[in-house]
């Protein structure tokens, strides 16, 4: 009896197996070493729609009954040395541990960071995107930026003439709707 209660005692001690990720593989399978010093191999389960490919963390191995025959591993979670974007109640962020992210805010907003002078590409279903704010559509304001050097004016004999002064209110004018829109550095 006492067998027993040891035996049953050690399957639920290993339900739960803490262990740290100590390589990937090509084909998606992760090493994970437990704190017994056991390592196991798999691909990780990760919840739909969403996949991630960490290089260091700690991870959690369910053994299905304290069994290690019947194993799933949990998406390795981050290193304490990595640290996630402030959010506030509701909000939700996909990081890296190099500092890149994407937040989205409960309250709206959407907010990209993409670190070590990492570029942001958006690509739409059919090959554009669509970038404004609720008062200025980028596409609208580039058009109507071309249509205006397209018909600048200029005065003066060359080869001193100018831009007129209506011409050069209209760009001073769409330079600022840019500035409106668009944050001129990071």
């Amino acid at each position: 009896m006492i067998e027993h209660i040891k035996e049953l005692g050690a399957k639920l001690r290993n339900i739960f197996v803490i262990g740290e990720f100590q390589k990937r593989y090509d084909d998606g399978k992760i090493q994970v070493k437990t704190h017994n010093n056991r390592a196991v191999e798999k691909k990780e389960a990760f919840p739909y729609g969403f996949f991630a490919k960490a290089k260091s963390g700690r991870t959690f191995v369910l053994c299905q009954g304290g069994n290690f025959d019947g194993f799933e591993i949990f998406p390795v979670q981050p290193d304490d040395k990595i640290e996630p974007p402030e959010l506030e109640d509701g909000d939700t962020a996909l990081y890296t541990g190099e500092g890149s992210w994407i937040v989205l805010r409960e309250a709206g907003g959407v907010e990209i960071n993409a670190e070590a002078s990492g570029n942001i590409t958006i690509i739409g279903k059919d090959g554009k995107f669509y970038f404004g704010n609720n008062l200025t559509n980028l596409c609208k304001l580039m058009i109507g930026l071309i249509d205006e050097i397209k018909a600048i004016i200029t005065s003066g004999a060359p080869p001193t003439h100018t831009v007129n002064s209506v011409s050069q209110q209209k760009l001073e004018a769409y330079k600022n709707e840019f500035k409106n829109l668009l944050k001129e550095s990071a």
